[in-house]
């Protein structure tokens, strides 16, 4: 073999086993991924919910919501006596409400022209210092009601369920800051539901 065809042979040998090796050899992406800092925001501390504190209203007008007001209208039971009713006589004939004795204001419901009211609803609120708060519950615990903590654990309930003959329904929840209770009559289990529900009305009516 002449030495220029081997020395082109050699030349091309070499430069088939450089690209043979540079094929095998691990290739480098050309995107790389670039590592990228995320600032976490720091997760905000759970706050307590806002404190109610009592707005107490000069008119019964402005004991409940409307939606409840038209409930009771639905029924037939109207506002009748109390601040803002269409009557100037007290809720009670014989005195005052325990709640309107310590500076509240209570408001009498039933059917217009029920002389007797053997359908009656006494809703009250009642603003609670503390130096006068072991007398309401010393009278409240006189009444022999029974005893218990409202849903939102911030205050106590004094109530009984009554029935339909004799005794009304009767709910009080007593908050540090407010005393609120529903006097249903005739009484019983419903009845007393009613009350509870009425009291719950009462409480976000008047507070903010």
């Amino acid at each position: 073999m002449a030495p220029a065809f081997r020395s082109r042979l050699s030349i091309s040998v070499v430069a088939v086993f450089v690209l043979f090796l540079s094929s095998c050899a691990p290739t480098q992406e050309l995107n790389l991924e670039q590592e990228v800092s995320v600032e976490e925001s720091p997760t905000p501390e759970p706050q307590a919910p806002a404190e109610l504190t009592l707005s107490l209203p000069s008119s019964c007008a402005d004991l409940l919501p409307k939606t409840v007001v038209n409930e009771l209208g639905s029924t037939g039971v109207e506002l009748l006596r109390g601040p803002g009713s269409p009557s100037a006589e007290p809720v009670y004939l014989d005195g005052q409400s325990p709640e309107e004795l310590v500076g509240g204001l209570s408001c009498l419901y039933g059917l217009p022209g029920e002389e007797e009211l053997v359908v009656s609803i006494v809703l009250s609120v009642a603003p609670v210092d503390p130096a006068g708060r072991p007398q309401i519950i010393s009278d409240l615990l006189a009444q022999n009601l029974n005893i218990g903590q409202t849903l939102d654990a911030k205050g106590l309930t004094y109530w009984i369920w009554g029935d339909d003959s004799v005794r009304s329904a009767l709910h009080n929840e007593l908050y540090a800051d407010a005393w609120y209770s529903a006097l249903v009559q005739p009484g019983g289990r419903p009845a007393y539901d009613q009350a509870v529900a009425l009291v719950d009305a009462m409480r976000k009516s008047t507070t903010q």
